[in-house]
């Protein structure tokens, strides 16, 4: 579809209201914009005022309609004062996107300033739910809501040292996933982790491995973002409370999940005899 086209199939989301967290720049930014294409209404939230600005105005070009809001995703008035803004210009929020994320500053453990480790449990755990538990309850008694948290590989693997922050608040959203999957089920309110892939921002850039990570495993950002907008259009809906990557043919992917209620759904495996129960 070409730039600021809204109307046709792509216009699924017309009328409705969607709020991007992280929407400043890279991913945020990317799924801000593809979510405009299709029609909806959107919600910008991020404490980068400048660059949120330059998200907005690509948007307006485009012909959207568009509200930033600044602010911070793990102060709960500013969560507030973010929610009421986008409700107020607009109308109640359909489907929410925690992106705003934090990797930290990567390195051994034993040398990590714990004040910035917890920094990051508190944006990328702390912040989704603030935002769930603002938007979710009116979700429910509309009987219908998005809830997309922007996830990563670290939450559920144990291949990358000098990542334990981003790996420990990743695999916690997982889990807050998991738990809101479960509580909203059958209400008409879906809740999905997706890993939008490597895409190459300035958070990635900071990675001590940047400059040995091969070029095919990079994924371009609208990748993710087309993603956002599949799974918030009503097709896959049967991907409730699953971890779902960018590269997935969700398509297949509905097809395995109904075959296998327990597939793409983070949990630890058995350990024989003895198992820990409780």
């Amino acid at each position: 579809m070409e730039e600021g086209t809204l109307s046709g199939p792509e216009s699924v989301g017309a009328g409705q209201v969607a709020l991007v967290t992280g929407a400043a720049r890279g991913i945020g930014r990317q799924i801000a914009i593809t979510l405009a294409k299709y029609g909806y209404r959107m919600g910008l939230v991020d404490k980068l005022s400048d660059e949120l600005a330059v998200t907005a105005e690509h948007i307006a070009r485009m012909g959207g309609e568009v509200v930033t809001v600044t602010g911070d995703v793990t102060d709960p008035e500013n969560v507030e004062h973010c929610c009421d803004t986008v409700e107020k210009c607009f109308d109640p929020v359909d489907v929410l996107v925690n992106n705003a994320g934090y990797a930290g500053r990567f390195g051994c453990f034993a040398e990590t300033d714990p004040d910035d480790w917890w920094e990051v449990m508190s944006t990328n755990v702390r912040g989704p739910m603030l935002f769930c538990r603002r938007l979710v309850p009116a979700m429910l008694e509309r009987g219908h809501g998005y809830v997309v948290n922007i996830n990563t590989r670290v939450a559920v693997r144990d291949d990358t040292p000098t990542f334990s922050a981003l790996a420990a608040s990743k695999a916690a959203l997982s889990r807050f996933t998991g738990a809101l999957a479960l509580e909203t089920a059958g209400r008409g309110v879906v809740v999905v982790d997706l890993n939008p892939g490597m895409v190459r921002t300035a958070m990635t850039e900071q990675r001590p491995d940047y400059d040995t990570i091969p070029d095919r495993a990079f994924l371009p950002v609208t990748v993710g973002a087309k993603a956002v907008a599949a799974l918030v259009s009503g097709r896959y809906d049967g991907l409730h409370g699953r971890f779902v990557h960018a590269r997935d043919d969700l398509d297949a992917l509905v097809g395995a999940v109904a075959d296998d209620p327990r597939a793409r759904v983070l949990r630890f495996g058995s350990a024989g005899p003895g198992d820990l129960v409780g």
